[in-house]
């Protein structure tokens, strides 16, 4: 094992797969792929170059494992330490960082070509390094994958009933706006009159739960709840990979799956909020070179870094923005295009907007906000212009949908929460929604403060024949830095109270 020199490889893997364990929850396997490969084939260039200064194979595999050290590691040191100061000098920036780094890098790889040291009596220990850093992220990834598949499935097998016939049956349309506050906290906190959107609403037919709050103040686990119908106790789930497999795979896609409806599903950017496997997934025309939200964090960590802050500071279409850009405009077409389909529908719509980050501006243009540095009226501001677009693209959706169905359809449009975690951390500010139902027929069974845990029970007690009795609406609260510390919170009051 002394003569064979591994460790370089391994050293290249371990910061994809560190990352992958600790994001495992909320990516797909398959996104790790090109950060692997991008990975081997920089540890395979490295040690060839230094092969080819030192034709000493020993002395290359520990420059390629110092490049590597540094390169994967830059963007780290550069995030933990942005905006630091040593003695008075701004040490922490990209102008001194990087010369540091080459510096660093240059006179390390001079001592390694020249040193007298024997090299290969590292090499045994290094390859048992390498080994045991890669144990426990891998242990961490099978584990939760296979956690991930048992809970996936067992939702898969519940929550079913039997066939009806569907032909006079509404499409329904179920569409979240993360992060999209109520219309007095919009006004109170920020000093937006939301009123002409609510008006064009309930000049469309829809009802406004006027007093409506979340019922979790955070997406995996509302979502979570108002796909089940119920509160997340009550469906017993414990863990990240429960909530993920019911959002996945809950009660109420089950029973429009069992009821004969086709899913349509969007990419969101957002793992758990994606269902890869409906019926119809449109892709949003990304190319080969669109970077997964994985893959930009995964280059924030490396020397890479530098090129991606001139690219956010100096483009308008940066590789990160541009992806979720691209998703939220392919997800408004195809919302129209759906009507004229023939076949029912369920359609599950997750805009990741008006939740950072802010690329929209109020007519669609491009804004790029670093929200690490902005100013809270910067990031407000921001906030709500992707409002004040997200409001008009809707309401062309609306219309689009309402003209062409040939049956009524349901739409119910959504917060899934309140104004982000760059804005607010109170759950007065967070919990209250918007939250609006188009439901034809049925309007007199919704009530101001409806929240989304009885958003579904409505529409299948009134369309579907079933017969669940409406929840009392509760709202539970758990800060941005413990988002498993849950406590109850009352409903703030509102303009309807």
């Amino acid at each position: 094992m002394t003569k064979k020199i591994l460790y370089p490889f391994l050293f290249a893997l371990f910061p994809i797969l560190s990352l992958t364990a600790y994001n495992i929850r909320q990516i797909f396997p398959g996104e790790i792929t090109r950060p692997l490969l991008f990975s081997i084939l920089f540890s395979i260039i490295v040690l060839g170059v230094a092969y080819l200064l030192t034709r000493d194979s020993q002395r290359s595999a520990l420059i390629t494992v110092l490049v590597t050290l540094l390169f994967f590691s830059y963007g780290q040191i550069y995030s933990s330490f942005e905006g630091h100061t040593f003695l008075g000098l701004a040490l922490f920036r990209h102008r001194v960082l990087l010369p540091s780094f080459g510096i660093l890098g240059l006179l390390g790889v001079l001592w390694l070509a020249r040193t007298a040291i024997k090299i290969e009596t590292f090499t045994y220990g290094l390859n048992l390094i390498s080994i045991f850093l890669l144990i426990y992220p891998t242990f961490t990834i099978a584990y939760t994958l296979i956690q991930q598949s048992i809970t996936d499935y067992s939702s898969r097998k519940s929550n079913t009933i039997s066939q009806q016939t569907i032909d006079q049956q509404p499409d329904v349309y179920y569409i979240i706006l993360d992060g999209y506050g109520r219309q007095d906290v919009l006004e109170r906190e920020y000093g937006f009159d939301n009123s002409e959107f609510i008006n064009a609403l309930r000049q469309r037919g829809f009802y406004i739960g006027e007093c409506s709050q979340s019922n979790y103040g955070h997406t995996l686990y509302s979502l979570s709840s108002s796909l089940n119908y119920d509160y997340l106790d009550s469906l017993g789930t414990t863990t990240e990979a429960q909530r993920i497999a019911v959002l996945k795979h809950g009660a109420v896609r089950s029973t429009f799956e069992s009821l004969g409806y086709q899913i349509v599903a969007f990419p969101t950017g957002w793992s758990m909020t994606e269902w890869t496997d409906a019926d119809i997934y449109p892709d949003y025309g990304k190319s080969f070179t669109t970077l997964t939200e994985f893959e930009t964090l995964f280059l924030d960590t490396t020397l890479l870094r530098v090129a991606l802050d001139y690219d956010r500071s100096n483009s308008q279409t940066t590789l990160y923005s541009n992806a979720r850009r691209m998703r939220v405009l392919s997800m408004l077409e195809t919302l129209k295009e759906l009507p004229g389909k023939n076949g029912k529908y369920f359609v599950f719509a997750h805009f990741v907007i008006p939740h950072p980050p802010y690329s929209f501006g109020p007519n669609g243009e491009w804004i790029e906000i670093n929200t690490n540095k902005a100013s809270y009226d910067e990031i407000s501001r921001a906030y709500i212009s992707q409002i004040m677009y997200i409001n008009d693209q809707i309401l062309q959706v609306v219309d689009t949908i309402q003209s062409e169905s040939a049956t009524p359809p349901v739409i119910i449009i959504q917060g899934d929460h309140g104004p982000p975690p760059d804005l607010t951390n109170s759950p007065g500010i967070r919990m209250p929604i918007l939250n609006a139902y188009y439901l034809p027929d049925a309007n007199q069974e919704l009530y101001p403060s409806i929240s989304p845990v009885n958003s579904f029970r409505v529409v299948l007690n009134h369309y579907f024949g079933m017969n669940l009795p409406l929840l009392e609406d509760k709202s539970y609260f758990a800060p941005n830095s413990n988002h498993e510390k849950i406590n109850p919170v009352p409903n703030y009051t509102c303009p309807a109270q």
